[in-house]
């Protein structure tokens, strides 16, 4: 429902979903929003079981995003590979 809204959303600049347990799905459901949401400069998916599927599609919509600055992603279940490809 929260991507949802952001695929419209002109204003919003600053989103806290801390501790939601969005989990893979959500952040899948998050990062196509990115794709395509020109406001947003400040994300923060802290503590919300984010794993590998998850975190490979944030950095795979962050190619395309040219206005986040911000991308907290602290203490969710990332590994190696997940963190690589969102340095990338």
């Amino acid at each position: 429902a929260i991507a949802e809204a952001l695929r419209g959303n002109g204003v919003l600049t600053n989103l806290v979903l801390w501790e939601n347990n969005i989990g893979d799905e959500g952040a899948v459901a998050i990062a196509d929003t990115l794709r395509v949401n020109g406001v947003l400069t400040n994300l923060n998916l802290g503590f919300n079981k984010i794993r590998e599927e998850g975190a490979a599609a944030i950095a795979e919509a962050l190619r395309g995003n040219g206005v986040l600055t911000d991308l907290n992603l602290d203490s969710n279940k990332i590994r190696d590979e997940g963190a690589a490809a969102i340095a990338e």
